[in-house]
């Protein structure tokens, strides 16, 4: 089956077969002989794509975490001199300060948004993305309209005569959620916003871990993966190209 397989070699196979034996994961390829051979060559580009040894670096970390919290019941506040307000703490010409520099920032083209949308309408009786669904407003807009009447305010707020501001806007999707996300926008001509502003991405995933410590399989012949969680945003920002797309505008801020 391997010779017939186009996408890898018996060396390939074996040194990734090795490297989930040294991470103690080699159960994996229980089934592996047994699946035909588009199913094996996906498997493996599946299980090549897994950094292995990070994730079972994740879950020991996640476990040993989730033991010290319950032992300790102790979680420390930020230093008050950490972090700032405008709803407490700011004076008035303290936010007025903060709104200028913002506005003048976002005149320059620095500043992007950033949207999570991973997320399915599933709990609110709905398979389409959340963005998408009518959350019984009068207008009944959706969340991804609002958002972008949002940006489009603040471009126009921005905007001096000469050079009207341009706020890109990055929108996290998930597999799930990917598609449909992209064709709402283009059916909404991208809520009156620029095309070329509006850059999409999908969130990171990771293997499902049973209470053991071992990485689960979906089928024989696929890993069983769940979002990797909004701290998973970084890495999808630099896989994706985003990072890139955004130094090359200039982009310096991010507001989420």
């Amino acid at each position: 089956m391997v010779q017939g397989t186009p996408s890898f070699t018996s060396e390939s196979l074996a040194a990734l077969k090795q490297r989930y034996a040294d991470a103690k994961q080699a159960h994996v390829f229980k089934y592996f002989d047994e699946l035909d051979d588009q199913t094996a060559a996906a498997f493996f580009e599946q299980l090549s794509s897994i950094d292995v040894a990070q994730c079972n670096e994740f879950y020991l970390r996640t476990t040993q975490a989730a033991t010290q919290e319950k032992s300790s019941g102790k979680i420390e506040p930020l230093e008050a001199g950490s972090f700032a307000s405008t709803l407490t703490g700011a004076q008035d010409d303290e936010s007025a300060r903060w709104r200028a520099e913002g506005m003048r920032l976002i005149r320059e083209n620095k500043v992007a948004v950033i949207l999570l949308a991973g997320g399915q309408g599933t709990r609110l009786g709905s398979s389409a993305p959340k963005g998408c669904y009518d959350i019984g407003l009068p207008s009944h807009k959706s969340l991804f309209a609002i958002q972008a009447e949002r940006i489009r305010r603040l471009q126009q707020l921005a905007s001096d005569a000469g050079s009207p501001a341009k706020i890109p806007w990055l929108v996290m999707t998930s597999g799930p959620t990917s598609a449909a996300t992209q064709k709402a926008f283009v059916d909404a001509n991208y809520f009156g916003l620029n095309a070329d502003d509006v850059f999409f991405f999908n969130q990171g995933v990771l293997p499902c871990f049973d209470m053991e410590g071992r990485i689960m399989l979906e089928q024989p012949g696929r890993v069983a993966v769940a979002p990797d969680g909004n701290g998973g945003i970084y890495q999808a920002l630099r896989l994706s190209g985003a990072l890139d797309w955004l130094r090359a505008r200039g982009v310096e801020h991010i507001h989420s």
